[in-house]
């Protein structure tokens, strides 16, 4: 009971903090930038693109703000914690540490003093090690957390994934609704056909209506691809820290803790 106790009272486990709400109030606050740019060109062809073509390219720009600060904030972080994984964590004098020992006190001391995410994992072994007096305790947290923290990654990105897969589908349905107007003004000119000027208003209508089908389509297709490449390298960079955060512990700390058991009674 007591071990149990002490095990629970281990350090939580972390990994590169999430913070949507952030990245959705920079897409809000890019996307009235962008729009409030625009207004003065709004007769323009890059003005019409953003502001003639209704509510779906704004609404795209915002997912797609939103999900470039969301994928390279994270993105920035993991590779400055990439930094600190290279560093020696344990002194290299250090070999077969019993849970006894006081320099284990030393290294949490430095380990939580850093706040880095590799500092973080070492603390929670040692800890476990030092606590629970058990090597084999002491591994299976490390492959508990390891498979947390692949949980964790898969799971920062699956709101990503959803607003991606969202961004080709507003510019269908601008395309929709494009080819909507331009049917309706096409039946207006099949009707007017023997009135000159409602001809080329209905015309007007027409060619209005296709150039917000293709502009939204447009748009939402080029976002989504510049979005999942920032999602690609983002998660590419984060399994890389996962796996060399992993080969560190393996490489360094377990070869140097000693082969101490508790007894079973």
């Amino acid at each position: 009971m007591n071990e149990t106790k002490m095990l629970l009272e281990l350090p939580r486990r972390r990994w590169i903090p999430t913070s949507s709400l952030l990245s959705v109030g920079i897409g809000v606050v890019l996307t009235l930038a962008v729009v409030v740019i625009a207004l003065p060109f709004e007769t323009t062809a890059v003005g019409a693109f953003i502001l003639g073509r209704g509510l779906t390219q704004p609404i795209t720009l915002a997912i797609a703000f939103t999900v470039a600060h969301y994928c390279i904030r994270r993105c920035f972080v993991a590779r400055n914690e990439q930094r600190h994984v290279d560093r020696d964590w344990i002194p290299r004098g250090m070999i077969n540490i019993q849970p006894s020992d006081v320099d284990i006190d030393i290294l949490l001391g430095l380990f939580q003093q850093r706040q880095t995410l590799i500092g973080n994992r070492l603390t929670r072994l040692l800890m476990c090690f030092r606590d629970s007096r058990s090597r084999e305790n002491t591994r299976e947290l490390h492959q508990d957390d390891v498979a947390l923290t692949q949980a964790d990654i898969e799971s920062g990105f699956l709101v990503t994934r959803t607003m991606i897969w969202a961004l080709p589908m507003l510019g269908f349905l601008g395309t929709v609704l494009g080819i909507s107007v331009s049917i309706g003004g096409f039946s207006g000119l099949l009707a007017n056909v023997e009135d000159l000027d409602k001809v080329k208003s209905s015309l007007t209508q027409v060619t209005g209506g296709l150039s917000t089908a293709f502009d939204t389509t447009l748009l939402g297709i080029i976002a989504a691809i510049i979005c999942m490449l920032l999602m690609s390298i983002t998660e590419k960079a984060e399994q890389r820290l996962a796996c060399d955060i992993e080969a560190t512990i393996n490489d360094e700390l377990f070869p140097r803790l000693g082969n101490y058991e508790t007894s079973s009674t």
